[in-house]
């Protein structure tokens, strides 16, 4: 296998609880040949220091303290000083396995993938496991191809399972104005400057899903930066794949139900009424045809049930459809 390096970003806020086991699991990787970078934005708990410790042991560490600014600046100031040629994602509480970067870096060899990906296992707050990883190995030829998959939900979007040629994100950036999707978005412009994608279904990374996670929470307006950044890549899809418009605009419908039943599900419905009725209107206003066409068939159903019968969606999604 070639020895080329990867570079490892890792945003860091106020992890010490979980920091030192995570990054155990980057040091104990089977491809040595990397360049860790941890980025520690603002914290004011132990984790600064770890972060510092773990530099001092292992020279690939290298560490930049910043101001607190967000997972989206962090990672876009490890980005900045990134020499590997390869570039991977880490979250600091959650953990890899030991071969994970060498089982990236050898799909990523073996199929000239621009973008390489794997799958992640997820450990729910009871200690259950869950994981979509299906050992199906597939490759895209072409950046429409895959936009339409990842458009149509066929594609993970977490940047923490994907390795990515280092000439592919060389001037992609996380949005840093927006707190939440921006995996996605970095993805879909990671992947307009790809050609080749190679994806094998295997788990190699674990996400641990803690108590107090964004899933448990309150509706607040960071969750509408969903719909703003689905209208960025519908506006980019427009300029570069015009063919792409129409899966584009199922790609925000898809996410307009999923924040619509968010609004729902986590109490907000009172404090952002104006703005469900917006969601709700455009929902309402949208081609038939085209979600028939290109929404995937849980969103379709979804949405036909809503056009037929809102107080009845919104039965559905209280009693049986909390996903």
């Amino acid at each position: 296998m070639t020895d080329k390096k990867i570079s490892i970003i890792v945003p860091i806020y106020n992890l010490e609880k979980y920091l030192e086991n995570s990054l155990d699991s980057l040091l104990a990787q089977t491809y040595k040949n990397l360049e860790i970078i941890l980025v520690d934005d603002g914290s004011n708990d132990a984790s600064a220091q770890i972060c510092d410790d773990f530099a001092k042991k292992d020279d690939r560490v290298n560490v930049i303290h910043k101001k607190n600014a967000g997972v989206s600046a962090a990672r876009n100031s490890g980005l900045k000083i990134a020499s590997g040629d390869y570039i991977g994602f880490f979250d600091g509480d959650d953990s890899a396995d030991p071969d994970m970067f060498e089982f990236l870096m050898s799909l990523a060899q073996k199929d000239n993938a621009d973008i390489a990906m794997c799958e992640v296992r997820t450990i729910m707050e009871d200690g259950s496991q869950r994981s979509l990883a299906t050992g199906e190995h597939r490759i895209w030829n072409s950046s429409s191809d895959f936009l339409k998959d990842l458009f149509n939900g066929k594609v993970s979007i977490d940047v923490y399972t994907k390795l990515f040629k280092k000439e592919v994100v060389n001037g992609v950036v996380f949005p840093e104005d927006c707190k939440t999707n921006e995996d996605k978005y970095f993805l879909f412009s990671a992947a307009l400057n790809s050609s080749k994608f190679s994806c094998d279904s295997q788990a190699k990374y674990t996400y641990f899903r803690r108590e107090g996670s964004s899933s448990n929470t309150r509706f607040t307006q960071k969750y509408f930066d969903c719909v703003i950044l689905a209208d960025r890549i519908l506006d980019e899809t427009r300029k570069r794949y015009p063919e792409l418009e129409e899966n584009a605009l199922c790609n925000k419908l898809s996410t307009v139900l999923r924040i619509y039943k968010l609004i729902y599900t986590r109490n907000g419905l009172e404090e952002f009424k104006k703005e469900a009725d917006e969601l709700y209107c455009f929902m309402r206003d949208f081609d038939k045809s085209v979600a028939k066409k290109f929404l995937p068939l849980n969103d379709l159903t979804r949405f036909l049930i809503l056009r037929t019968n809102k107080k009845l969606f919104l039965f559905l999604t209280k009693h049986f459809d909390r996903r």
